[in-house]
């Protein structure tokens, strides 16, 4: 079985944001975007992550997890996706296998979705796969090509693409995977002679098709998962959707939520059937709520232990403590670090 490896692209600065922050340290509930993306590389047992970084690196590299698998590489200028990915050459060298190249502003990719992906490029012995996705108007993405025989050839990008290509409604979704020795091989041949003058990633598709070599892809049914942050519009949005994921899935396991809207669970929050939330409720850190608990409106709870059948009256805070069985919570009483602050 090939090694698996992967490049985060996080060097960017996110103009649009309207931040002094890196765009990728943003956090979507509760955790920064770049660090989802580095964790779903994780769930496929990529065995080195190689993380791009560039505005403000510094706060990129503080807000992931440490990880032995991690390695930072430094893009110091802007020159394209290509040129962005070449960095990582080094970080690489002795690495023989496949390569993931993930978005660190894509923070609602799935490792199921990377997983068929790869899965794909092992079936098909394919040099590079590509997840492309399918609208009647693709807007401003790059639009895939395809000879006559259906074989993808290309990418070309919107600003580059004449209005025959700009009618096509495949396009790119900036997520791949290649066999790593081909990727940098084809990177070395790419130019930046293009509207944007950069170096683009994509490129290497055609190069590729071009010296015999299989490209292949899978097309992405759900286009939320690669929905990039661009705006801190686009962030609560995405955020939104995030949340409320969350939220189904405990509606779908037995949890009673009032005006679940206004109810939000973190994800490493564990709760068991026949619990009830009143609408407000704030749920962080590793809380566990436990069969039958109540928790009434607006209650407040991180990395809390709630045992079967408590009852929280309402407006509670409960923070790094433990709620006994059955105990009964006064409205508005807090519990921090074990101590009671009614």
């Amino acid at each position: 079985m090939k090694a698996l490896a992967a490049i985060v692209l996080a060097a960017g600065k996110g103009t649009r944001m309207k931040s002094e922050r890196a765009k990728v340290t943003f956090p979507i509930a509760g955790k920064a975007m770049v660090q989802r993306v580095v964790d779903t590389a994780l769930a496929l047992n990529a065995e080195r992550i190689s993380v791009v970084v560039g505005w403000k690196k510094e706060t990129v590299v503080s807000c992931l997890e440490e990880d032995d698998r991690l390695v930072f590489v430094e893009q110091t200028e802007q020159l394209g996706t290509g040129h962005a990915v070449m960095m990582a050459d080094k970080s690489l060298a002795d690495f023989r296998g496949d390569v993931l190249i993930l978005c660190g502003d894509v923070p609602l990719l799935s490792a199921d979705t990377v997983r068929k992906l790869h899965d794909e490029h092992k079936a098909t012995g394919a040099a590079a796969t590509v997840l492309t996705a399918v609208l009647d108007d693709a807007g401003k993405y790059g639009r895939m090509l395809r000879d006559e025989r259906g074989n993808i050839c290309g990418i070309v990008e919107y600003k580059d693409a004449n209005e025959e290509q700009r009618k096509i409604g495949e396009f790119n979704t900036g997520i791949y995977c290649f066999d790593k020795a081909m990727l940098f091989d084809a990177l070395s041949r790419i130019s930046n002679d293009n509207e944007q003058h950069e170096y683009y990633l994509t490129d290497t598709l055609s190069i590729l098709y071009h010296a015999g070599e299989k490209v292949s892809n899978v097309i992405l049914e759900d286009l939320m998962e690669v929905s990039g942050v661009n705006s801190q519009e686009q962030l609560a949005q995405l955020e939104d959707v995030y949340v409320d994921n969350i939220r189904r899935k405990w509606l779908n396991s037995g949890v009673m939520m009032h005006n679940p809207a206004t109810i939000y669970i973190g994800d490493d929050v564990e709760i068991e059937a026949d619990v009830e939330i009143g609408q407000g409720c704030v749920l962080k850190g590793k809380s566990t709520i436990s069969q039958g608990a109540v928790l009434g409106p607006n209650c407040y709870l991180e990395n809390a232990v709630i045992s079967d059948h408590s009852i929280l009256m309402g407006h509670n805070v409960v923070v790094d403590s433990f709620i006994k069985e059955r105990e009964i919570l006064d409205f508005g009483s807090r519990v921090i670090d074990e101590e009671d602050y009614d």
